[in-house]
């Protein structure tokens, strides 16, 4: 199968809103140059300067096919307490944290701890973050932890 850009497959796969949110977040990631690997399945490593920043993943279901943001980082600031965030990306994140799954025998098993906004957190999957077809308001958080991860680097 030849290799493809992510919008032609969000243009193909998704509808609506989710179609829109998703091009919103990768036309925010190509404006600040962050790059996308063309793929041949429906995954993509988004990076900046070779230091990678997330995944994407177009899922397939039988009755529909979403977004799926995956996120290993939050910029450090993100992870203290005293971080200026609104109470609701606080809610946003939190509520989108991955634990390691029990059957998980990759890297992050048997999973780690991490303290995000003061809130603690164990067994946590390697990517820690995961949102699954995110509404506008949570592509905006999404589009925020990139911008803080890409003025770390």
């Amino acid at each position: 199968m030849p290799k493809r850009k992510i919008e032609d497959v969000i243009n193909e796969k998704l509808k609506g809103d989710a179609q829109k949110n998703a091009l919103d977040f990768v036309t925010h990631l190509r404006a600040n140059e962050i790059a996308l690997d063309d793929s041949d399945n429906y995954f993509w490593n988004a990076s900046y300067k070779s230091k990678g920043l997330c995944v994407i993943n177009i899922a397939i279901y039988e009755d529909h096919s979403s977004l799926d943001i995956f996120i290993n980082e939050l910029p450090e600031a993100w992870e203290c307490g005293d971080y200026p965030a609104d109470e609701r990306t606080r809610a946003i994140i939190w509520a989108n944290v991955r634990p390691c799954d029990p059957t998980c025998n990759g890297k992050c098993s048997p999973g780690s701890s991490k303290i995000i906004f003061g809130k603690q957190f164990d067994n946590l999957c390697g990517s820690f973050l995961g949102i699954y077809d995110p509404d506008a308001e949570t592509v905006d958080c999404m589009t925020r932890i990139i911008d803080g991860l890409i003025n770390e680097i």
